[in-house]
């Protein structure tokens, strides 16, 4: 085998243990990733794992821990996920909308775009009265079907992948959220009717609802959601209509200015 070919038929693998590590490292927390870490929870040798390790390190991707012979996740990856899902500017022209939001209104409001079966939260921003999510943070990321941001998303897609999506994470779904497909379906056929979404509610976050309305390029793609939550017993009519005015305001706000900014280019 020339080595062309057989970095070719290593390169795949070596990218999957490095995610594995990265993996590994962002799980065990503060206190850092140790090497019996890294030994229970992949199949590496030893030697493989020093390796990667060491070349983790030197590209900034791992950095050592205060505690002796640890690793926590390296300041390289801040700079790579500060532009992670900024395509056309989208998180930089979303924070400000979020924030004038959750100022004015007091509810929990996220900037969500589709990621394969998921949803991703690509920006969170926290009024007077902030409530829980499926998510914890920004980077988090939920099946497609559950909260009120996926299914503005699914919404937006074409019926076939719309369709794959939700036959995949049926079984998840139920499992995790006892949440339908069936239910989910008639959530996404209310939206059509009238033009927002809720969430499907499960057996998660009983307490808290929620909306969301589909940011829309101006040929109509979808570039992500805007999704606000919050407590049951805030969502009077009157909230409900103030919350989605201003949605959908910000939205088209935040697409003039993105127009604008493309044709300054």
């Amino acid at each position: 085998m020339s080595s062309a070919s057989r970095e070719s038929s290593q390169t795949p693998s070596t990218l999957r243990h490095v995610m594995s590590l990265l993996r590994v490292t962002a799980a065990c927390g503060a206190r850092g990733a140790g090497i019996d870490d890294y030994l229970d929870a992949t199949e590496l040798s030893r030697p493989t794992i020093y390796r990667l390790l060491k070349g983790l390190r030197g590209e900034g991707f791992l950095r050592p821990s205060p505690l002796r012979h640890r690793y926590l996740l390296g300041y390289e990856l801040l700079v790579l996920g500060a532009e992670a899902g900024n395509g056309g500017s989208l998180r930089d022209l979303s924070r400000p909308r979020l924030l004038a939001m959750a100022q004015r209104l007091g509810d929990s409001f996220y900037l969500f775009a589709h990621d394969g079966r998921h949803a991703v939260c690509l920006e969170v921003q926290n009024g007077a009265y902030p409530v829980g999510s499926f998510v914890a943070s920004i980077g988090g990321r939920v099946l497609l079907g559950a909260g009120q941001a996926s299914v503005a998303l699914l919404a937006s897609l074409e019926p076939r992948e719309r369709e794959w999506i939700l036959t995949a994470n049926r079984e998840l779904l139920q499992d995790r959220y006892q949440i339908s497909v069936e239910a989910v379906e008639q959530e996404i056929s209310r939206f059509h009717r009238e033009g927002y979404a809720r969430g499907v509610e499960g057996s998660s976050l009983p307490e808290f609802t929620g909306l969301a309305i589909p940011i829309l390029d101006h040929s109509g793609r979808c570039l992500g959601a805007f999704s606000c939550s919050m407590l049951k017993s805030r969502m009077t009519m009157d909230h409900r209509r103030d919350v989605l005015a201003m949605m959908a305001e910000q939205a088209d706000s935040l697409m003039s200015e993105a127009h604008g900014l493309l044709q300054a280019e």
